[in-house]
């Protein structure tokens, strides 16, 4: 049993596996596509400066409360300042990338309702 195996499922299951994706004309549905996974990467981006910050507070408690030196609490707090300032902007770039998949699903969705008769 293959790694493709483990991800495909079978034919008719869900799958993971990104080629085995039904290709679709439609651009606004290729534009979400790309929307979704930029946005996961984007996420990425966000837990990694989360990580940042928490070595920020380490670095300035230590280089101010425990006297390790005020090398490491001056670059605590600027590198605390520096993530602060990512979070903000990936934060709204997700919630903003997310509400503009949503768009294009509702668009999408109201398309679909007027191509079925009820």
């Amino acid at each position: 049993m293959g790694i493709r195996d483990i991800f495909r499922r079978g034919q008719d299951g869900p799958t993971l596996y990104r080629r085995a994706w039904t290709e679709s004309n439609d651009p606004v549905v290729t534009e979400a596509r790309a929307q979704t996974l930029a946005i996961q990467r984007l996420e990425v981006w966000l837990r990694l400066v989360y990580s940042a910050l928490a070595l920020a507070a380490l670095l300035g408690y230590w280089g101010f409360a425990e006297g390790g030196g005020l090398v490491p609490g001056v670059l605590g707090i600027v590198l605390g300042v520096v993530a602060f300032v990512c979070v903000i902007v990936l934060r709204t770039g997700i919630s903003h990338g997310r509400a503009n998949v949503q768009a294009m699903l509702a668009e999408l969705e109201k398309r679909k309702s007027e191509k079925t008769p009820s």
